[in-house]
């Protein structure tokens, strides 16, 4: 007579209702997922924080390209230093202040160096944006 071979045999341990999760293993998946959750909210306030940061950089540079193009348009015996002068962002409520220096025969002679600074604070600090330009007269 024939044998059953070892390969049809069914395994019992496969066939036992233990089968699913336990509740440790639900709640230790749920700490990780926790955990990992926890650490993305930290990156989106890191990140916000960075944009708005970012912003305001964007509209000093902005200020003082801005100041900058208005000494190259004036005639060069006109261009001379400013009193510092402020803007607030209406979005923001963010003041910004623009200082202009100009030297004359800087960095060479018959030319004017104009230096314009623009500084604001907001939560992260105070920050500064310096931008100069040689402006020689035609």
């Amino acid at each position: 007579m024939l044998q059953p071979s070892g390969i049809v045999r069914k395994k019992t341990w496969l066939l036992s209702d233990d089968s699913g999760i336990s509740f440790i293993d639900l709640m230790l998946s749920l700490v990780v997922l926790t955990i990992g959750v926890l650490a993305l909210m930290d990156l989106q306030v890191i990140a916000t924080r960075s944009n708005s940061s970012s912003s305001g950089t964007v509209i000093a540079i902005s200020l003082a390209e801005e100041k900058i193009e208005t000494f190259k348009n004036m005639a060069f015996t006109s261009i001379a230093s400013q009193p510092s002068t402020t803007w607030t962002d209406p979005a923001t409520n963010i003041t910004y202040t623009t200082a202009v220096t100009v030297t004359n025969n800087q960095p060479i002679s018959g030319v004017k160096k104009v230096a314009v600074t623009v500084t604001w604070s907001d939560k992260a600090g105070n920050h500064s944006v310096p931008m100069a330009t040689v402006i020689a007269p035609q």
